[in-house]
C-alpha cells in the first residue's frame, strides 16, 4: 500500500508552524511524524478518507498533531519512542545520582508522539479505541 501524505509544507506553514524554514527535507520528517501519529490514532485516516471528513476541526487537529510531531523530531532528532537508548529515568546509589541526558525527551512523549500532539488528538476524539457500552445503554435508557 503506497504512502499517502496528508500534510504539505504549505499547510504546515499555514497552520502557524515555522521550525522548518524551507521545504528541504520536509517530506522525510513529515513521513516519520505522520507514521507516529497514525500509529497512535490506530490508522484512522487509512480507513477513512480525510478529504471526505465532514469534521473540519478533527482534520485540523490531526494535521496540527503531525506539525507538532514534525517540530518535535526536528528539535530533538528522536523519531521513535525506542530511539532514546538509555532505558532509565534515574539511578541513585548513596550520594551518586545518574540521569540520562535525554530523559527530558522520553518524558515528553506518550506512546511515541510528543505530548502536544497527543493532547490535540485526544481532544478531538482521535484516540478513541472502543465503542459504546451495551451495559450502559441497557441500564440507563
Amino acid at each position: 500500500m503506497p504512502y499517502e501524505q496528508h500534510l504539505t509544507y504549505a499547510e504546515y506553514t499555514d497552520l502557524g508552524f515555522s521550525d522548518l524554514s524551507s521545504a528541504d527535507g520536509f517530506e522525510k520528517i513529515e513521513h516519520q511524524a505522520q507514521r507516529a501519529v497514525d500509529g497512535v490514532i490506530d490508522y484512522f485516516y487509512q480507513d477513512h478518507d480525510i478529504s471526505k471528513d465532514t469534521n473540519a476541526k478533527r482534520v485540523d487537529a490531526y494535521k496540527s498533531a503531525i506539525c507538532e510531531q514534525i517540530d518535535f523530531i526536528n528539535q530533538t532528532g528522536v523519531t521513535a519512542s525506542y530511539a532514546n537508548g538509555d532505558d532509565f529515568n534515574s539511578i541513585s546509589v548513596g550520594r551518586l545520582s545518574l540521569q540520562p541526558s535525554n530523559h527530558v525527551v522520553s518524558d515528553g512523549m506518550i506512546h511515541g508522539v510528543c505530548k502536544e500532539a497527543y493532547r490535540l488528538l485526544a481532544h478531538y476524539g482521535l484516540l478513541y479505541r472502543g465503542r459504546g457500552s451495551d451495559w450502559y445503554v441497557a441500564t440507563h435508557s
